[in-house]
């Protein structure tokens, strides 16, 4: 089986509705949400990737030339005119108080910015794209960020795959040792980072074969109750959701 940390994650959340994106693949209203959080990603890519400094010429780009790079890279899809136009203005805010925390002082380019990866679990393959991979003092550190509006609880991100998959990806696809994992929330200006040294290559994958087996032998894909239900497009046609 293929799979990816959003297709693990959305059968973990709800069968039902994984089941009608990734088998029924029934189209669903793209969300302005997923515009600003492409946005904000796009401009960093291009921040970090080294292609700004060489465009101007520049050591390092400047906070001017990160909003720059958001204004090109903005996506306006999902939203009408004004609110494009406020959205845009809440995502500069973002990346210039990013900009004052984490890059002011102390910017180096990435090593890396989206790269893919892939790597075997048993006899499924997993793949994705990372957002950043930075050298860090004598290995490399994995960044991932996130619009959320709140900060989940440590407990629900320690349980959560997305970093331990970015970490064997690469650990095994760029054969890079990781030293550090790290969440950075763009809304907070706030990094989360987790000790690598909890994670068991072993019993990750024995996990993501566990969780694409009961996917593999699923016939039911019964809805489940979480915290995403509110805004999920099948709600109102989950008794599940209607009996909350």
């Amino acid at each position: 089986m293929y799979l990816s940390y959003s297709k693990l994650s959305a059968y973990e959340k709800c069968p039902y509705s994984y089941r009608k994106v990734y088998i029924d693949r029934v189209k669903t209203p793209y969300k302005k949400y997923f515009s600003f959080g492409h946005s904000l990603h796009a401009a960093l890519e291009d921040f970090y990737s080294g292609r700004l400094a060489y465009w101007l010429g520049l050591k390092k780009p400047t906070k001017e030339n990160l909003i720059a790079a958001l204004r090109r890279r903005w996506k306006s899809e999902g939203y009408s005119p004004e609110e494009s136009a406020a959205a845009f203005e809440e995502g500069r805010e973002l990346l210039e108080n990013y900009y004052e925390v984490f890059a002011k002082d102390n910017f180096t380019p990435a090593w890396r910015v989206e790269p893919h990866f892939s790597f075997s679990a048993g006899r499924h393959q997993v793949a994705g794209f990372i957002d950043r991979i930075h050298r860090n003092g004598g290995g490399f550190e994995i960044i991932d960020y996130k619009t959320h509006r709140r900060i989940p609880e440590k407990e629900t991100l320690e349980r959560d795959l997305q970093l331990p998959i970015y970490y064997i990806g690469c650990t095994e696809y760029f054969r890079k040792k990781i030293t550090a994992v790290s969440y950075i929330f763009l809304r907070h200006a706030k990094k989360v980072s987790y000790d690598v040294s909890r994670f068991d290559i072993e019993k990750i994958k024995q996990r993501i074969g566990l969780i694409a087996e009961r996917m593999a032998r699923e016939s039911d894909f019964l809805p489940r109750r979480n915290s995403y239900c509110g805004s999920c497009d099948f709600k109102n046609e989950c008794g599940v959701f209607k009996s909350s």
